[in-house]
């Protein structure tokens, strides 16, 4: 992206208004999300259009540049290289076979997290060594033979990448059975579902009264929230739907998308409800850093690469645990195979 170094972002208002005009099919609500955090551009989604309402998730977005208002590329989520790959990830590509294959496809990946959960957690159990044996237990021997290698291999691929690995495991199931964990998180917090839930709000409909911009929306969630960033925007789904504004208060951990919003009537101005972090119990904090965990953003970009790395050592654990195992059944197959030894009584 180019622009001046003193330029100052085009207004969202004559953005959304410039997307609008390319599209005007599409009516509704529109969420816009600012950049920063990786992203250079500003990006518009439109959640539910029509040419992919059989699908599990596959909203349109259009990617505008922040300064000169143009728009640099559109598309449905899934059609591109990237969030092909995401879906990949999420739904093992089922979301593009409708709506009920999706979620099951979806569920069926969730759940898989439980399984590496356990496999890496009883691993941890299998390895843990005895006193004095940590160092050596943590370390690949060198020179040695190509059984030994595989074997320490695999035992500091596993140490290094549990923690890690149990985030991630944990934090994936979550987002498809998060009911089966909040009993267990209100055994020691409290969590109440109206401080995580977006709340069932409309607007007062005011015969021949203009909408609110998103300017104006943007100001009066800056009265609730006044020193955090502005992070994101959505507008009204329909007459009486509302604005909400999504701001980022210091040390949130959700950092592109961030917990601090205020819903705005789009006549009045009247602010309907806010969702507020920083009033979390200990239980909804949990709740609500399990995205941010998962893919690494509570840590920053250092954060987000090892994830990254990370994300490997599955592979490496299985493939060199298949090496191990074909190694030992090869011996045993030697063993079995080498005459037995008789010793006369003595």
């Amino acid at each position: 992206m180019r622009h001046e170094a003193q330029a100052q972002p085009r207004p969202l208002d004559g953005i959304l208004q410039t997307v609008q005009a390319a599209h005007p099919e599409k009516t509704g609500k529109w969420s816009l999300l600012l950049p920063g955090y990786g992203n250079d551009y500003l990006w518009l989604e439109y959640p539910e259009p029509v040419e992919t309402a059989d699908e599990f998730f596959a909203p349109f977005r259009v990617l505008v540049d922040p300064y000169s208002g143009e728009i640099i590329s559109e598309h449905y989520w899934g059609r591109t290289l990237w969030s092909s790959i995401y879906q990949i990830h999420a739904s093992l590509l089922t979301a593009r076979l409708g709506v009920e294959i999706g979620r099951f496809g979806f569920d069926t990946v969730c759940f898989s997290g439980l399984l590496l959960f356990i496999s890496a957690l009883t691993g941890l159990y299998l390895w843990w060594p005895r006193w004095g044996k940590f160092k050596k237990s943590v370390a690949i021997k060198r020179g040695a033979s190509p059984e030994r290698f595989y074997f320490d291999l695999h035992k500091t691929t596993g140490f290094y990448s549990s923690i890690i690995l149990l985030i991630l495991a944990f934090t994936g199931f979550s987002f498809s059975y998060v009911d089966y964990i909040k009993p267990l998180i209100r055994g020691f917090s409290a969590v109440k579902e109206k401080h995580l839930e977006e709340p069932d709000v409309k607007s007062k409909v005011i015969s021949n009264a203009p909408p609110l911009s998103i300017a104006q929306a943007v100001a009066q969630a800056s009265t609730i929230f006044p020193d955090a960033e502005l992070r994101g925007a959505e507008t009204p789904d329909g007459k009486d739907g509302v604005y909400c504004i999504s701001k980022r208060q210091p040390g949130e951990a959700n950092r592109r998308w961030p917990r601090s919003k205020v819903w705005i009537d789009q006549y009045s101005g009247k602010v309907l409800a806010v969702q507020d972090p920083d009033q979390f119990t200990a239980g909804e904090t949990f709740l609500n850093v399990l995205w941010p965990l998962h893919s690494g953003e509570a840590l920053g970009l250092a954060g987000r690469i090892l994830w990254c790395v990370s994300g490997v050592a599955p592979l490496a654990l299985y493939v060199t645990g298949i090496l191990r195992w074909r190694q030992k059944r090869r011996a045993k197959r030697l063993n079995a195979k080498r005459p037995a030894k008789f010793w006369p009584p003595s």
